[in-house]
C-alpha cells in the first residue's frame, strides 16, 4: 500500500485500489466495458511500479484485458456465480451420525466452519453461539460429551443448515439519486444486529 500512498498519477484508479484491495485480491467494479479495460490498463501500470503483476482478472463480460467467464469463482471465500452474478458462502460441515459425540468443541469447531464475511449467514448462525454461551457458563469441558438438552438444539440446528447452501444474493446494487438506504437495528440480552436494506 506505500506505492498507492505515493502514486500521484491516475488518482481515480490509485483510490479505487486503496479501497477494493483485500490482501492480494482486488475486487471492484464499473459501469462499462472501456472503463474497465482502461481501469485494468490503469492499474497494471501503477502496480508494476512496485514489482506487483496483476493477473487473473475474473469478469462477467468480455473485455481486451480480461475474457468472460462463466460458472462459479471463488473470491475471499465467497462464490460468486458470474452467470447469475449472485453470491453465496460455502457450506462445508459433517453431517450428524448416531456415533457423533456433541461436544463443546465438535459445536465450536462446527460454528468456526461457516465463512461469511457479508454476514448473509448471520441470522442462520446464531443459534449454536448462544449454545455456545450457555455452555461457557455451566462449565462444560471442550471434550465432555453434552447433555441432552444442549445435543437436542444444536441437532435440530445442524440438521437443517443444508438449506444455506441455496441462499444467494445478488452481487450488483443498483444505486440512483432516488436510492435511500434503511437502516434496522435490534438488540437483546444475548445479541444484537443491524441491517441495511436499500
Amino acid at each position: 500500500m506505500h506505492l498507492l500512498e505515493n502514486c500521484t498519477e491516475f488518482y481515480d484508479v490509485v483510490q479505487k485500489l486503496k479501497c477494493s484491495s483485500y490482501v492480494d485480491n482486488c475486487l471492484t467494479g464499473v459501469h462499462d466495458v472501456s472503463k474497465a479495460e482502461n481501469f485494468i490498463e490503469k492499474a497494471k501500470l501503477i502496480m508494476s511500479k512496485g514489482c506487483f503483476n496483476l493477473r487473473g482478472w475474473e469478469s462477467d463480460v468480455e473485455c481486451r484485458h480480461a475474457s468472460k467467464h462463466s460458472g462459479n469463482t471463488s473470491v475471499l471465500g465467497i462464490i460468486w456465480n458470474l452467470d447469475e452474478d449472485a453470491l453465496k458462502c460455502k457450506i462445508d460441515f459433517e453431517t450428524l451420525s448416531c456415533e457423533t459425540k456433541i461436544t463443546k468443541r465438535f459445536i465450536l469447531s462446527t460454528v468456526q466452519k461457516f465463512y461469511d464475511p457479508l454476514g448473509m449467514l448471520t441470522p442462520s448462525t446464531l443459534l449454536p453461539k448462544l449454545i455456545l454461551q450457555d455452555l461457557r457458563k455451566s462449565q462444560f469441558s471442550l471434550e465432555e460429551e453434552l447433555p441432552f438438552t444442549f445435543v437436542d438444539k444444536f441437532s435440530k440446528w445442524l440438521n437443517e443448515m443444508y438449506l444455506l447452501k441455496d441462499v444467494t444474493l445478488p452481487r450488483f446494487m443498483n444505486f440512483n439519486e432516488t436510492s435511500e438506504l434503511h437502516v434496522f437495528v435490534d438488540a437483546c440480552k444475548r445479541a444484537y444486529a443491524a441491517c441495511i436494506s436499500v
